[in-house]
């Protein structure tokens, strides 16, 4: 009889046991589906385009601004402090930004052209999603215009890229 209970009591410890070791491996699942789940929210808000880019993912015309002065600024990611000063104006200004949401825009377009096409191909992007954004006419056009030639001349004298690059806002805009 002495033995009948001891082989119940090992089954019985094995089984609590298997219940046990089934229960933690349910909860690291779930744990794992939950941390996948918020690293998949967080890249499912920028989703790289095919040419390893986020630009496709921006939407905003006041971002798609930014990038287009960060790219008459410097196309290869330089910029003098006189432009950083400018582009920061620029964005109080016409913005109506404080300076750390100015500098929160900045870092976003920063981030965005982060392995970006060549200026001319980002420019004519940025183009289109600030032409195609509602409430944005030809009054901000104009205004974006400015904003863009305040930028290449704040080292001085634009170059001829940065004249470039403008005209490229300008066709597209239908300002010329």
């Amino acid at each position: 009889m002495h033995i009948l209970l001891a082989i119940l009591g090992v089954v019985t410890a094995l089984a609590l046991w298997y219940h046990r070791i089934r229960m933690i491996s349910s909860a690291a699942r779930g744990s794992y589906r939950a941390a996948r789940g918020i690293a998949g929210r967080a890249r499912k808000g920028a989703p790289p385009k095919p040419d390893g880019t986020l630009l496709g993912s921006v939407t905003d015309p006041r971002q798609a601004a930014v990038i287009m002065m960060l790219q008459i600024a410097g196309p290869h990611g330089t910029i003098s402090d006189r432009q950083d000063a400018a582009i920061r104006d620029e964005i109080r200004a016409h913005f109506g930004y404080a300076e750390m949401d100015a500098e929160d825009l900045m870092a976003k377009a920063g981030w965005a052209i982060r392995n970006a096409p060549s200026p001319q191909r980002v420019m004519a992007r940025m183009s289109d999603v600030v032409i195609h954004s509602p409430g944005i006419g030809p009054k901000e056009f104009d205004d974006l215009c400015a904003m863009l030639e305040n930028v290449a001349v704040a080292d001085g004298r634009a170059n001829t890229g940065q004249r470039d690059l403008i005209q490229i806002w300008r066709r597209k805009a239908g300002l010329n």
